[in-house]
């Protein structure tokens, strides 16, 4: 049997997203977030990753935030700048989700959702700081430093701007990477009822 070629390896390269990007970044995120413990718990039907994701990516992440792309869509990061809350404006895009998601999920989803907004909110620090809301890379993609890299681009940003991060980790195994990358962890906890345990982790600003 002829031996089937090795797939070639190709080193990331990460670029600012565009609206443009968009079909792209819903993919890579949806992907990405199929097995994320916080997601499958607020949303056990993975099948509507991908119009959460467009409806923040459009509405929200696009237009006020930095969002960037590893060049072949393996992977991907979605930072908030200081002082730039997360906020969805009510639309009928939005109660068109809304509604799919009580008819699919039942009305559990809405309770779960202001739960781990009360919990997210009661940890959110005071001190202004760039908020790294998303980063994930395809699952086919994971363990080839893409990660490494999107954590890399964004920090450069929030050093030269001497601006501290601040993200929510949901799996265990990511903390070595966040802390590789100056992150600490600052508490944990977990989500009612069963619901999985989340890392709340700071980075202060470096000097270059």
């Amino acid at each position: 049997m002829a031996q089937q070629p090795e797939e070639q390896y190709t080193a990331p390269l990460i670029r600012s997203a565009e609206i443009d990007d968009l079909d792209t970044l819903v993919d890579t995120l949806s992907d990405a977030f199929a097995h994320d413990p916080v997601f499958n718990w607020l949303f056990p039907d993975t099948e509507l990753y991908a119009e959460l994701f467009r409806l923040i990516l459009s509405s929200n992440s696009l237009p006020k935030g930095m969002v960037h792309l590893e060049q072949n869509g393996r992977g991907a990061a979605v930072w908030l700048p200081p002082d730039c809350p997360f906020d969805l404006a009510l639309s009928f895009d939005l109660l068109a989700l809304v509604a799919r998601c009580l008819w699919r999920m039942g009305p559990g989803t809405i309770k779960r959702l202001r739960q781990q907004s009360s919990l997210f909110d009661q940890q959110k620090p005071s001190q202004a700081h760039f908020h790294l809301q998303f980063i994930g890379c395809r699952q086919r993609d994971q363990g080839q430093g893409i990660g490494a890299k999107l954590l890399q681009q964004g920090t450069r940003t929030c050093d030269a701007l001497q601006s501290p991060a601040y993200l929510e980790c949901s799996s265990e195994l990511n903390l070595p990477l966040y802390e590789r990358h100056g992150f600490v962890i600052r508490d944990e906890t977990k989500l009612p009822k069963g619901g999985p345990r989340v890392w709340f982790m700071w980075r202060e600003a470096q000097n270059n």
